[in-house]
């Protein structure tokens, strides 16, 4: 007894010097916790015969001797194995391999699961019930050292650059780096407490609700007002708990807060320390078990954004058109991949309605591309988050001038403009410089209603329904999305309140969010062909903004669109969806029309309603023909 309380006492003397094990807490804590060794301990890993429960660590006579061990009188036998150690794109601090001064070198003592827990300087090899020479396993979570080393691990044994979202921990706070300013095991944990969290255990210096831990050195930017560390309802709160496997014992997304995503020891995905694969770990709450909304189901549908095909590609340190990135995207013969995190920075995300084009809540803090095709650190509109990929990326799959299906998204139309043109993929560069355009990027500037450029034009979108959608109004200076168009087919944006919004997945090809029919190719172009059978459905999506039933088809734009439209043609035989270089959005399908006998395709436009055509269309062909 009197060998344990000396011990005890110079434990407190020489760690509060040296490494501040026990200088904030009660050193008899350690009795019964899974640190204690005695046989008559309650811990499930214990050793054979009585013993004290310091001498598995400490001894006063014949400790460990140099690099610091003695200042802790350490017993234990010290690993001389080097792991490889955490690394990552976006890592600002230098990480070098644990240091023999390092006081977590004491620590992986045992837990790099190199030496038996019972192997002591001054007592020699200690039985443990689990067999002599026990060491922590190897698939333990409290091995450390498993088959990615160090790298899956929160580093250790180093001084952390604090710039960015990263700063030292506040006065008195218990987390807290050592005297040479280095980040160590037992800045987060205190060997000689285990339930200073009672929650979670595990020797944490603190209560880790909220990530109190985490937040005391990460500062992520956006996160004060994120979705993401928002209380949960309690059937969210349940459902998170029970289903999810949450790994530190907090219930809901809140109190795991940055734990919901990251785990600090031996996660799934090493780099950024992401619990699983980057969209399981999205979808062990947007599965709708936790978040309402299940975006897992929109990829299971026909045409999606494929973010299962490259699980965990996307890099922090990757943007387009940068000098201080490489871009997998823009980087010529690097793979191209599309993630949850390419459009949605889970630091950010928040419920925030936007207005057309500005981003919504669920895409700030994004990098994007702008429609000058400059690099923006966090995207102010929509559409820069979408260039990233669709603007000036150099490794789009470039579609063939077929007219055919391309890439698993449905019939691309041949374009009368577009055919040879390099650029006539890049939507940033379509919409920018075209002539004719959608007001994704700026607005169209054209009157509206009767007598106008644009009579066909609606007050406000409508839902499929025909009710106005709320929030949203349609104006000659007003923008619209690029998921007014490319959206879930069943999700809220129809103006049902349900389902998830956005670009994830829809089963009408385009990852159109209604339906917008294409003509059939004829077997000539220019020949009789199947058409599109008329009804206001098949034109559904041109209908949301334009009133097919009241203004097309009673010709207050073109006097002869219910004449087309009855004979099969669909919006897109002559009209480009995004942009053209001719007016009015004219750019013809060259799969269904030909040039006329003079081999000449045109369409000129004379004035408010009125043009020419010159083509080979459904079998009849135009010279000149006015309107």
């Amino acid at each position: 007894m009197r060998r344990r309380l000396l011990i005890l006492a110079l434990m407190v003397l020489g760690t509060a010097a040296a490494v501040r094990l026990s200088a904030r807490g009660n050193v008899a804590a350690i009795i019964n916790s899974k640190h204690d060794f005695r046989a008559n301990s309650g811990a499930e890993i214990r050793s054979v015969a009585g013993r004290d429960a310091c001498i598995f660590c400490h001894t006063p006579h014949n400790s460990s001797a140099g690099n610091g061990t003695g200042a802790v009188l350490w017993n234990h036998k010290v690993s001389l194995r080097d792991f490889s150690s955490y690394t990552s794109s976006t890592l600002q601090s230098m990480v070098t391999p644990i240091q023999a001064q390092d006081v977590s070198k004491l620590c992986l003592s045992c837990h790099d699961g190199t030496i038996a827990l019972g192997d002591t300087v001054n007592d020699g090899l200690i039985e443990f019930v689990q067999g002599q020479g026990y060491h922590i396993p190897s698939n333990s979570e409290n091995n450390l050292a498993n088959a990615q080393g160090f790298s899956d691990d929160h580093p250790f044994g180093f001084v952390p650059a604090t710039r960015g979202e990263v700063r030292l921990p506040p006065p008195g706070d218990p987390v807290h780096l050592d005297g040479n300013g280095k980040v160590q095991c037992t800045s987060c944990h205190d060997p000689h407490q285990e339930n200073l969290d009672a929650t979670e255990g595990k020797f944490l210096v603190k209560a880790n609700n909220q990530s109190a831990l985490c937040v005391s050195c990460h500062q992520p930017a956006g996160w004060a007002t994120s979705s993401h560390r928002q209380p949960p309802d309690p059937t969210e709160d349940m459902a998170y708990s029970s289903q999810q496997g949450a790994h530190t014992g907090y219930r809901g997304v809140s109190q795991n807060g940055c734990e919901s995503c990251h785990r600090p020891h031996s996660p799934q995905v090493a780099q950024r320390l992401v619990k699983f694969p980057e969209e399981q770990t999205c979808y062990q709450c947007h599965n709708g078990s936790v978040a309402k909304l299940n975006v897992q189901a929109e990829m299971s549908k026909t045409y999606r954004h494929p973010v299962e095909i490259t699980p965990s590609a996307h890099d922090e340190s990757e943007a387009p058109n940068s000098a201080m990135y490489t871009m997998p995207e823009t980087s010529p013969g690097a793979p191209r991949h599309v993630e949850c995190v390419d459009c949605h920075n889970p630091h950010y995300a928040n419920n925030r309605m936007g207005q057309a084009p500005q981003v919504s809540g669920a895409l700030m803090g994004v990098r994007g591309q702008s429609s000058g095709n400059t690099f923006v650190l966090q995207s102010a509109n929509e559409y820069e988050v979408c260039f990233k990929c669709h603007g000036d990326s150099a490794n789009k799959p470039q579609l063939m001038d077929t007219g055919m299906a391309g890439i698993g998204y449905g019939r691309n139309p041949l374009r009368q403009f577009n055919a040879g043109n390099p650029n006539r993929f890049n939507q940033r560069m379509e919409f920018q410089y075209s002539l004719s355009f959608h007001p994704v990027t700026r607005p169209l500037n054209a009157s509206a209603g009767p007598g106008g450029e644009v009579p066909s034009l609606r007050p406000a979108p409508v839902s499929p329904g025909g009710a106005p959608l709320p929030g949203r109004l349609l104006s000659p200076v007003s923008y619209i999305y690029c998921s007014d168009c490319h959206n879930s087919d069943t999700g809220r944006n129809l103006g049902s309140g349900m389902g998830s919004a956005g670009p994830h997945g829809s089963n009408i090809a385009h990852l159109l969010e209604r339906q917008s029919a294409l003509e059939p190719p004829s077997a000539t172009p220019g020949a009789p062909g199947a058409g599109v059978p008329f009804s206001v459905s098949s034109y559904a999506l041109c209908d949301k903004c334009h009133d097919v039933q009241n203004s097309i088809m009673r010709d207050l734009s073109f006097k002869k669109h219910a004449e087309h439209i009855q004979q099969g043609a669909a919006c897109s035989t002559c009209h480009d969806p995004h942009a053209s270089s001719a007016p009015m959005l004219i750019n013809f399908d060259r799969s269904i029309v030909a040039p006329a006998g003079n081999g000449v395709l045109q369409y000129t436009r004379t004035g408010l309603g009125h043009g020419t055509c010159t083509l080979t269309c459904h079998g009849q062909e135009h010279r000149g023909l006015t309107y």
